[in-house]
């Protein structure tokens, strides 16, 4: 399968390499973006696709979603309605307007094909096509998500910080800076949001040269506990690290990562399975332990937000259950919301 790569200076230019389609399963590589802002307004920009968490809802067509300064408030609540924040993706254009529409038209590719992926692998087949498809939205989810977008922002504005505090050391600080001398490890750091949408096309390139390390299988539920998914769905870790002790997104070593496909599905990489880059297997979990054990590494790795299929007592603390299970000190800043902005 074609390793995902970036064409620099260009975001219309995608360079996916050719992928069979396999019956329905089309490639999202074989689906043209949009035209990005010509003519559109998009306003409500959703982090989590409407689509990929259609997985999760009830028979009602609702999920219920746990966030972190209310966990033991649960609303039921539509996907649309959830998981966005307005103009979250919109791009300065060049003749001094606003394009709205250009990332959500790239969005856009892999969510047409979503259902009918997640069809073809709840039937157990197994295809290049699946296999894309399945890690394309791994790879938009890991760039598109506010935790990795606030990553950045964090370390752009420790980076100025850092140019700021070395000017003051030199004697050399802005007069329009002065009144901020002898506090500048205490002052808020402002960073435009457009600035980490810039790299997004890193994280996305990152995550095909994650999925070149391992291999991936299917894990089907068949118990009457259902998987969760958060805000921050890709969750990747050392596996011989005890849980309390994770550092998250290791660069080497030994990796195996968690992703939820839907209520009923995961999809598992890691770096002792091959071939790499490519589903290989299905495999049934029927012990609630192990789904649990699932369960609480989603939650681990959310960031604000938290969604369940049920409300059910298993479920009931997802807030609670993610704070318990933070990282060490040193991965804070990277992990979860509140402590980003602690540490900020």
């Amino acid at each position: 399968m074609t390793k995902l790569h970036f064409a620099r200076g260009s975001m219309s230019r995608w360079n996916w390499g050719l992928v069979p389609t396999d019956g329905d399963v089309v490639p999202f590589s074989r689906l043209k973006a949009g035209s990005g802002g010509a003519g559109r307004k998009l306003r409500k920009h959703h982090y989590l696709s409407i689509t990929y968490m259609s997985g999760f809802t009830d028979p009602d067509g609702r999920v219920w979603a746990y966030f972190d300064n209310k966990p033991d408030d649960p609303q039921p609540s539509q996907p649309g309605s959830i998981a966005y924040r307005k103009l979250y993706y919109s791009l300065s254009s060049k003749d001094g307007g606003r394009d709205d529409t250009s990332w959500e038209d790239h969005w856009n590719c892999v969510e047409t094909v979503w259902p009918i992926t997640v069809a073809a692998a709840r039937a157990k087949r197994l295809s290049p096509a699946i296999s894309f498809n399945l890690l394309g939205m791994v790879a938009i989810l890991m760039a598109r998500v506010p935790a990795a977008r606030e990553r950045h922002e964090y370390l752009l504005a420790q980076k100025m910080r850092a140019e700021i505090q070395t000017l003051e050391a030199v004697g050399a600080l802005p007069a329009d800076l002065a009144g901020y001398a002898g506090k500048l490890d205490r002052v808020p750091v402002g960073i435009n949001p457009e600035q980490s949408l810039a790299n997004m096309p890193q994280d996305i390139m990152g995550s095909g040269d994650l999925a070149f390390r391992m291999g991936f299988e299917v894990l089907h539920n068949k118990t009457d506990l259902p998987f969760l998914t958060t805000d921050n769905p890709v969750c990747f870790y050392d596996p011989d690290q005890p849980v309390h002790a994770r550092i998250p997104y290791p660069e080497d070593g030994e990796i195996e990562l968690i992703f939820p496909i839907d209520a009923g599905m995961v999809l598992r990489g890691s770096t002792r399975l091959r071939p790499v880059n490519s589903v290989m297997r299905h495999r049934v979990l029927s012990d609630k332990a192990k789904v649990r054990k699932v369960n609480r590494t989603v939650a681990q790795f959310g960031y604000r937000l938290y969604i369940a299929r049920d409300l059910l007592p298993g479920n009931h603390a997802i807030g609670r259950l993610a704070r318990q299970m933070e990282t060490s000190d040193a991965a804070r800043p990277f992990y979860r919301g509140s402590d980003h902005r602690r540490a900020a």
